[in-house]
């Protein structure tokens, strides 16, 4: 997450590089961004980028969680399947498209390795509520395999519909 000095900015710079670093993980995966292009972009010092961030991937974090929390804020469904459906079927036009496909497709994976060698698998968290922890695995792995390959579209769709159902049946 980002430091104090940059919560501290104005807000207008705050959403200046804020969407800088959003174009940039948008055109680029995590493996090819580069702090050069950000800085340039941004017109500050590569200093005062390491101010604001511990570094790339921190910066990445910040625009990932920004992201989810427009996505997940627009979601209004009364399941997660049911949400998924509507997030799927609209995903092409939404503003984050790009980001989504990169992260979901390569930059998922190198963050994901990197918080299992910090924290390990949350296995309390899993076991206290099964439900909804299969809920949410099986929703992200159905739009991830959406990125990895959208002909898929159809078959993710009528399989999440068969959740959704089956989640109906069983409340």
């Amino acid at each position: 997450m980002p430091k104090q000095t940059f919560l501290n900015l104005n807000p207008a710079k705050q959403e200046k590089i804020a969407k800088i670093l959003l174009d940039e993980f948008s055109a680029n995966s995590l493996l090819d961004a580069n702090v050069n292009r950000i800085v340039k972009a941004a017109g500050i010092a590569r200093g005062s980028f390491y101010t604001y961030f511990e570094d790339l991937d921190d910066a990445y974090r910040y625009s990932l969680g920004q992201v989810m929390k427009s996505i997940h804020g627009s979601l209004a469904a009364t399941n997660p399947y049911q949400a998924t459906i509507n997030f799927i079927e609209t995903v092409q036009d939404n503003p984050y498209y790009n980001f989504l496909s990169n992260y979901y497709v390569v930059d998922e994976a190198i963050l994901e390795a990197h918080h299992r060698e910090q924290n390990g698998l949350d296995v309390a968290q899993a076991q206290a509520d099964v439900p909804k922890w299969l809920a949410e695995v099986a929703v992200h792995h159905l739009i991830r395999q959406y990125f990895m390959a959208p002909a898929e579209k159809e078959q993710i769709l009528q399989l999440l519909a068969a959740l959704n159902e089956w989640q109906t049946n069983e409340a």
